[in-house]
């Protein structure tokens, strides 16, 4: 992926510059504030595929290079990515997974690039599709206490346990599931890295269920085949 050539377009709002005109002496490089737009090109020739990002700025302090070829700790402002069109999948989605998973995670994609713990969540959706794929009940029948008979709502630990029993994925699923649930509350713990994780916890469980499947299947009608007679 490399940037096209001339595209990157950085504007400061006419308000902004009026503020630091008439207000130079109090002018602090925190209080800048820019909108910039840039166009990305996939450089695999069959491709090409034309991505835009939009943003602002964030004012960080970094050991600035002097010209004289040394350097000095200063602020320096950096290109913040606030929105990509299209976004790049955080990983290949097989052919095999269904559309209710695939949407989940198409729109955590387009999420990491704005809010992580909102992305995290979207994954922890995902599961909940995942799951409704493969027909695991949402409610069980209640066997203890005052309403023993009635139908009661299973919640994704459950769901999870139930799916998983006697099956691979269990430890990988409820790990989902609890940054998931950290990720819906919002909380700043959730980092990147985190995030990442969960990408890479996620696509190993969707190829062990949709893709391992396909390839037992495959496997499974060659053993079978026989000599025509």
């Amino acid at each position: 992926m490399k940037q096209v050539k001339n595209s990157l377009v950085s504007l400061e709002p006419t308000y902004i510059s009026a503020w630091r005109a008439k207000n130079s002496d109090y002018w602090e490089a925190e209080f800048a504030i820019e909108r910039w737009s840039v166009s990305m090109q996939c450089d695999e020739t069959t491709c090409g595929e034309v991505i835009h990002m939009i943003g602002d700025i964030e004012v960080v302090e970094a050991n600035v290079d002097l010209p004289d070829g040394g350097s000095i700790w200063g602020n320096e402002e950096m290109l913040r990515i606030q929105a990509v069109f299209p976004v790049p999948p955080l990983f290949r989605i097989s052919e095999n997974v269904p559309e209710n998973v695939k949407k989940q995670l198409e729109l955590a994609f387009r999420m990491y690039w704005t809010d992580v713990s909102a992305c995290v969540a979207r994954l922890r959706t995902a599961v909940e599709r995942l799951l409704d794929d493969q027909g695991v009940p949402k409610q069980r029948l209640q066997k203890k206490g005052k309403n023993v008979g009635t139908m009661q709502r299973m919640d994704l630990y459950q769901r999870i346990e139930s799916f998983t029993k006697g099956l691979a994925h269990k430890d990988q699923l409820q790990g989902l599931r609890n940054i998931g649930n950290l990720g819906t509350h919002g909380t700043e713990d959730v980092e990147d890295s985190d995030l990442f994780d969960a990408v890479d916890v996620l696509e190993f469980v969707l190829t062990g269920i949709y893709d391992t499947k396909t390839i037992n299947a495959k496997a499974g009608k060659l053993k079978l085949k026989t000599v025509k007679t």
